[in-house]
């Protein structure tokens, strides 16, 4: 016999909470189907390129008589950023590998050619006096400027 007042139908707190749990957990396993690796590898590889731009033009005011060059190397797998004493057979400060994944990438609009040495004056900026702008072609595309003046940032570079 039911009390009167008593609503016996519906769900009850726990019921609820359980369902909440359970689909928040098929939800956190089922989303690493939909991300994969190379969808990060366009990302990483810029934020790379744009690092080692960094350190080559601290290496440069640092070593006020010295060439210092930024190289990026592409091989089938990844790309390699240096930065170097001299040239690209110079004296290694710091490397930088990334994978490539299915990426590419392209240099002012053309096919990127490995290697590529960019200089650095002792003013830190580039020795080839103009922009260069490369992207990262993947599943997200990713442009990053290396302005005249030595700076890189995250976007085209301007005129």
């Amino acid at each position: 016999m039911e009390k009167p007042g008593v609503n016996t139908r519906g769900f009850s707190l726990i019921e609820l909470i359980m369902v909440l749990v359970l689909v928040g957990i098929l939800s956190v396993s089922a989303s690493s189907l939909f991300s994969t690796k190379s969808s990060y590898v366009t990302f990483i590889a810029k934020d790379q390129l744009i690092s080692m731009s960094l350190l080559a033009q601290q290496s440069a005011l640092a070593q006020q008589n010295t060439t210092i060059v930024m190289c990026i190397i592409e091989s089938s797998t990844e790309w390699t950023f240096e930065v170097r004493e001299t040239s690209c057979s110079g004296d290694l400060y710091v490397q930088s590998i990334v994978d490539r994944g299915n990426a590419s990438l392209t240099q002012n609009g053309s096919a990127f050619s490995s290697p590529q040495t960019i200089t650095y004056n002792t003013a830190a900026s580039l020795t080839s006096g103009g922009n260069i702008t490369f992207v990262f072609d993947g599943d997200y595309d990713k442009t990053v400027c290396l302005a005249s003046t030595g700076y890189a940032y995250d976007e085209a570079c301007q005129s």
